[in-house]
């Protein structure tokens, strides 16, 4: 049978942009609500660094412009959506570690935006930083789910290669499961570095021994659960209403999104505009983002899904700041039930690979 593993991941901009409520509490309780009528459970990524971050604020008394707490909100949702049977799991951005509140907002390190090139030392290493973010987790959900465990990471920006260091540091604090890949993806740039263009696009998960990156035939006790990507045109991907909608209402995120993939084309914006009309005729990899993605797009994804007839899991990637309305998601969520799709969680898997 195949199984779908809905990933979340749970946090503001990448730049410390943003508002708590309005880019992950409200999309995050609409994207649940709805998951709850089509009977899916998600796996929610909690980026940890910036939740400290801003607990440290609202501590001293600064209330970063919100009119109630950030932090008792987000703390209820996750609770709740724990209690709902959904499985919470450790994502983190580096460049939150030195994050600073200044008048205009936060600012973060754009110097650290990479875990697999994070080299600090002491309380914030690598190992400190993912054991402090573990336990945080654990300390949070064990009064409502006391056999609770924190056991997977994902990586901020996919930024895990080359992964030799996270590893180390995964098997040291106990993390059992990475999703930070996605076959195909490529990007050279200030605030991500990878190349996963040699994965194998039909594995769901595989077994890790030095490297998330190359999968091992033994028995590890460690495993790489890809997002599912795809090969596409980019203008399937940019135009719909829906994404029209989204970057009129939504500046922040759409800077973010076209900024980022213009730059890592040499430039876009110094570029002549045949070359930018010819940008959006190039395919690019793209992962299987739920809350992201037009209904056509879904559907180039379900019809490769029916292609790869031994392959058992299949890890979608979402985010509340990017959600785009309801109907690619309630589409795509209809469909995977009607065609007798399995939804399940990390925590599943990693109890039946146990």
């Amino acid at each position: 049978m195949k199984e779908i593993i809905l990933t979340l991941d749970y946090e503001l901009f990448g730049n410390g942009k943003g508002d708590v409520f309005h880019q992950i509490v409200e999309p995050t309780d609409h994207i649940l609500k709805i998951a709850k009528r089509h009977n899916a459970h998600l796996t929610i990524f909690f980026e940890v660094v910036e939740y400290w971050r801003i607990k440290e604020e609202w501590e001293r008394g600064n209330k970063m412009g919100y009119d109630q707490d950030p932090i008792s909100a987000m703390e209820k949702q996750i609770l709740e959506a724990v209690r709902e049977g959904h499985d919470v799991q450790l994502h983190l951005h580096p460049q939150w570690v030195d994050a600073q509140w200044t008048d205009k907002g936060w600012v973060v390190d754009d110097t650290s935006h990479k875990l697999s090139q994070y080299n600090r030392e002491g309380e914030y290493s690598m190992v400190g930083l993912l054991r402090k973010g573990k336990e945080t987790l654990e300390q949070l959900i064990t009064p409502v789910k006391p056999y609770y465990h924190c056991t997977a990471l994902r990586a901020g920006s996919y930024n895990a290669y080359p992964s030799e260091e996270i590893v180390k540091a995964m098997r040291k604090v106990g993390l059992k499961l990475d999703s930070s890949l996605y076959p195909g993806g490529f990007t050279q740039g200030y605030q991500a570095e990878y190349d996963y263009r040699s994965l194998p696009k039909e594995k769901g998960i595989w077994s890790v021994a030095e490297r998330l990156e190359e999968p091992t035939q033994s028995k590890t006790g460690l495993y790489e659960l890809p997002v599912c990507s795809l090969d596409i045109t980019r203008w399937r991907k940019y135009a719909s209403w829906e994404r029209v909608k989204s970057i009129l209402s939504n500046t922040q995120h759409a800077k973010e999104l076209y900024t980022n993939k213009m730059s890592q084309s040499a430039q876009q914006g110094k570029r002549s505009l045949s070359d930018k009309i010819k940008f959006f005729f190039e395919k690019e990899c793209q992962t299987w983002d739920y809350c992201l993605l037009p209904e056509a797009v879904h559907n180039l994804f379900l019809a490769e899904m029916e292609k790869q007839t031994d392959r058992r899991y299949y890890t979608l990637v979402g985010h509340p700041k990017s959600y785009m309305g309801d109907q690619g998601y309630t589409f795509l969520l209809k469909t995977l039930n009607d065609n007798g799709y399995r939804f399940t969680t990390i925590q599943e898997i990693l109890s039946n690979l146990e």
